[in-house]
């Protein structure tokens, strides 16, 4: 759903900081002191309805005028929220229109200056400011943290002001982090706020109606939805961004097949690929499935259009290993079915022992028994040797001796059923004591079984990743009379984001090394995009800025999730020793142990429409070129201590006249010295060259 309602970041952004702003401005009536006087007054309103429109526009200078006049007069007035809103709209134009880094650096400046003036309402700004550009950077965690701050402040210095704007940009957060049920928490508090904008309901009922269709909600429960939010749209007088997505799948929710037509027709600003996309989902809900099929194809083409035989070759060969993985992992069931036939045995001969040991117990208990009825015969002798003895009363000795005969018998009887039963209840308390504990242990060898099958899977395909990982990346480096080139590659985990490549035609040298964000499989992926797409670019002679202009259109096309790549692409004539290099967000390289000034260009996949700058050193024959990624000046030893730049530049600057191998060898264990026992933080890659005179 969420791929479905892509609308931009920067139109998403102007409507908040609008919405914010207007919010700000019915709210905040100015205490008595701080009224203004009816030309100022005047004055700041037209500059303002004169911001909003420039902003609109994107007129940059005229907007930057306007917002100083603003800050100006605020300040000559001592109007702080005035004050620290014009400051705020400027980071946040930066943001959307301008270089996004300074518009991080502006909102941090905004908060040191609030700060060290004391004021709350200023912390709040900046605060709400860098929760808005974190989010329109897919930085979520620190756009959460920011605006949970900025909550934080409203409620505890400034109780009376609304908060809808700022829950509005909280459930845009949690929106982008696939959590609906936050969404509803924050919208019905918008919903529940008497000083709430129309626009802001709007903008609630339209999170409330995706939020419902991410959660698969009742068709009566959405239908409610999107009846009040018509109410609210026809309130308001016109629609909102996400109007034709909430339009298009009430349609299709209720069938309403050429509404939905109607709904698609009108998605002009919508790319292509969003467009086919749509297509295929209304004609599945037709039940044209052929057609369905068909468009989702050419969607997903278009979002990858681009292929070669070595990704093929890599995808083959990825089969072959899982298919050799999986019959690796069929042995080991076959082994474990083993060794389950055999724990079968083991419990088979313990039953066994356990009825030799009932049998011995009941033997024990009828030898008992005999002996008592030894004992009573031997008493019985005795009496008949004293009945001998007294002639006088023999005939009451034999009916005693009759009597005592027949007490033993019934004692014996006694004895014995006692006995009996005793040996039944200790048989039966043994044998359920003995299942219970083999039913234990069958269930513990079989979660143990299952724990090991798993784990082991996991383990095989990781590690067939991580070699087809390293498979895409040259390990032969040519040596002739002309070039001395090496690199090396260090995943921090069993599949990384580094890259480098390098590729040669004629007296041309191509090469690159770039580090993606983030790490593990997702990172990966997006190396294994950015080698094949160098590689395909390479091939048309382009010079490096084209090459990284052309990487970054393709890499920002339908990347929902914000992660990036800095590169750094050169051109190494061979016959010349010119240089000619682009530099995309990448650590500068040093060139004989002296880093290399680098023009500032942003990251390859975060913004469209970017014409990246090159560079040229017209001769580095005889110079050593040394290339790397943060993964080395940023690695840390048990002391969280980095290795650093100054060292990285002293060791390279004693061993300039190296060849690119040794040099290569030397780094990693300066770097492996200096991290001793820590786990590495971050993948690791080097690149050394020389073009020889």
């Amino acid at each position: 759903m969420r791929e479905r309602m892509v609308d931009g970041w920067r139109v998403i952004a102007l409507v908040l900081c609008f919405v914010w702003a207007q919010s700000a401005g019915a709210q905040s009536a100015q205490r008595a002191a701080d009224t203004p006087k009816d030309g100022d007054k005047q004055r700041l309103e037209q500059l303002r309805k004169d911001m909003y429109y420039h902003y609109s526009q994107h007129n940059t200078t005229v907007f930057m005028s306007i917002t100083e006049q603003i800050k100006a007069l605020a300040k000559a007035r001592g109007w702080e929220r005035e004050y620290y809103k014009a400051c705020a709209n400027q980071a946040i134009y930066a943001s959307s229109y301008g270089d996004r880094t300074t518009a991080i650096e502006t909102a941090k400046a905004l908060y040191r200056q609030a700060e060290g003036e004391g004021s709350r309402y200023g912390l709040y700004t900046a605060h709400h400011a860098l929760g808005t550009i974190y989010t329109a950077l897919a930085q979520l965690d620190e756009a959460a943290q920011h605006f949970s701050d900025a909550l934080d402040i409203l409620q505890t210095d400034f109780p009376d002001e609304s908060r809808s704007a700022l829950y509005l940009a909280i459930a845009k957060v949690d929106r982008a982090r696939a959590q609906p049920e936050r969404v509803v928490k924050h919208v019905r508090y918008v919903m529940a706020d008497p000083k709430a904008m129309p626009q802001h309901r709007l903008s609630a009922m339209s999170y409330y109606c995706i939020a419902l269709s991410d959660m698969d909600a009742t068709t009566e429960e959405r239908d409610k939805a999107y009846a009040e939010r018509e109410k609210v749209k026809k309130e308001l007088g016109h629609d909102d961004n996400f109007g034709y997505i909430i339009d298009f799948e009430h349609a299709i929710l209720h069938s309403d097949f050429d509404r939905a037509q109607q709904v698609l027709a009108g998605m002009t600003k919508a790319t292509k690929a969003t467009k086919v996309l749509y297509r295929s989902r209304l004609a599945y809900a037709m039940g044209n499935y052929r057609e369905a099929y068909n468009n989702y194809v050419r969607y997903k083409n278009l979002q990858d259009s681009v292929n070669n035989d070595k990704v093929r070759k890599s995808m083959l060969d990825f089969g072959i290993m899982l298919d050799k993985a999986r019959a690796e992992n069929e042995a080991k069931d076959l082994r474990l079915a083993n060794q389950n036939l055999e724990m079968d045995r083991i419990a088979s001969r313990l039953r066994q022992k356990d009825l030799q040991e009932q049998a011995l117990a009941l033997s024990l208990a009828m030898r008992e028994t005999r002996l008592r009825e030894v004992e009573a015969e031997r008493k019985n002798d005795s009496l008949t040797a004293y009945n001998k003895d007294l002639q006088v009363s023999e005939m009451r000795s034999q009916m005693e001796a009759k009597e005592s005969e027949e007490r033993m018998r019934r004692l014996k009887w006694i004895v014995g059923g006692i006995l009996a039963v005793v040996a039944l209840v200790f048989m039966a308390v043994f044998a359920h004591i003995r299942h219970l504990q083999l039913r234990r242990l069958k269930e513990a060898y079989d979660k143990l079984e299952e724990t090991t099958s798993a784990k082991e899977r996991i383990e095989s395909e990781l590690r067939i990743a991580r070699n087809i990982q390293m498979a895409m990346v040259p390990h032969e480096f040519p040596e002739s009379r002309r070039l001395n080139i090496y690199a090396r590659m260090k995943p921090a985990r069993e599949v990384g984001g580094d890259l480098y490549d390098f590729v040669i035609s004629g007296d041309k040298l191509y090469f690159c090394l770039g580090d993606v964000s983030g790490k593990g499989v997702p990172a990966a992926l997006f190396m294994a995009m950015s080698i094949r797409l160098f590689r395909t670019f390479c091939k048309f002679g382009l010079p490096p800025a084209q090459i990284a202009t052309s990487m970054n259109s393709e890499l920002v096309q339908n990347n929902d999730n914000g992660m990036f790549v800095t590169m750094f692409i050169g051109l190494l004539d061979l016959e010349s020793g010119r240089l000619d290099f682009c530099n995309a967000g990448h650590n500068p390289p040093l060139l004989d142990g002296t880093f290399i000034d680098m023009e500032p260009n942003a990251p390859l996949g975060l913004w469209e429409n970017l014409d990246y700058e090159g560079q040229t050193l017209e001769d580095i024959s005889g110079r050593q070129l040394f290339v790397y990624s943060d993964g080395l000046n940023e690695a840390e030893n048990t002391a969280q201590e980095q290795y650093g730049d100054d060292r990285l530049m002293n060791i390279i600057q004693k061993h300039t006249d190296a060849a690119a191998h040794p040099l290569i060898d030397l780094v990693t264990a300066d770097v492996e010295a200096h991290v001793g026992e820590a786990a590495p933080s971050d993948d690791m890659t080097m690149l050394c060259l020389r073009k020889k005179r």
